[in-house]
């Protein structure tokens, strides 16, 4: 199923809850004047007839046009990372994952593993094999390092923080990730972009790199 269709649906479902919301609003207003006892109407016909009126008006089909088209923007271009900056100078920081464990891990039998605030390094484990490649998809110059550097090493992984991610990956004919909400280079730290982060011993170097 294409995105596009998905969003449609998903925007004609909100549609439909914000009438819903509208109608059950009107019913609380409560009355004016003299009233008269009247037959109330079924919900869900009091609904498809707002529905058909909006519908032959063509208010439906341009509000759904219009949300359609926010929902596709929102996915092509994702708010950018804040609080970064263009690495105006090469840099070299490190950044180590071990964490301590805050409960004790047990086995399915109930054996203990991992015994409370034990230092644990995830990389210790499970290596990182691949170098991550953080970037500004709006910056020409870190574009054209990012694509320089996967022909050079093919296996890292691109990660853009601004910019949109699905142009990104049809011109290049791979996948190119995002870092929502920043979640990744909060995580490490990041100050500035183009940023390279791979393993060295049993810590993640990051190097910035300036352009």
């Amino acid at each position: 199923m294409s995105v596009r269709r998905v969003v449609g649906r998903s925007v004609s479902l909100v549609m439909i809850v914000c009438l819903c919301q509208s109608l059950a609003k009107a019913e609380e207003i409560g009355h004016f004047g003299q009233t008269y006892p009247i037959q109330e109407k079924d919900m869900l016909a009091a609904i498809y007839e707002k529905l058909a009126g909006l519908e032959q008006s063509g208010w439906l089909a341009n509000k759904q046009k219009e949300m359609q088209e926010q929902a596709l923007e929102s996915i092509n271009h994702p708010t950018a990372v804040s609080g970064l900056s263009t690495a105006s100078k090469n840099n070299t920081f490190y950044f180590d994952p071990t964490i301590i464990v805050t409960e004790n891990i047990a086995d399915q039998d109930g054996r203990l593993i991992v015994p409370v605030g034990t230092l644990v390094n995830p990389i210790e484990k499970i290596p990182l094999t691949k170098s991550m490649l953080f970037f500004d998809g709006e910056d020409a110059k870190q574009v054209a390092w990012a694509k320089s550097w996967l022909e050079h090493e093919p296996r890292a992984v691109p990660i853009l923080v601004n910019g949109s991610y699905i142009e990104l990956s049809k011109q290049w004919q791979r996948t190119v990730y995002f870092d929502q909400k920043g979640s990744m280079t909060a995580k490490l730290n990041l100050k500035a972009v183009p940023s390279r982060v791979y393993q060295e011993g049993l810590r993640l170097r990051i190097d910035e790199i300036a352009l």
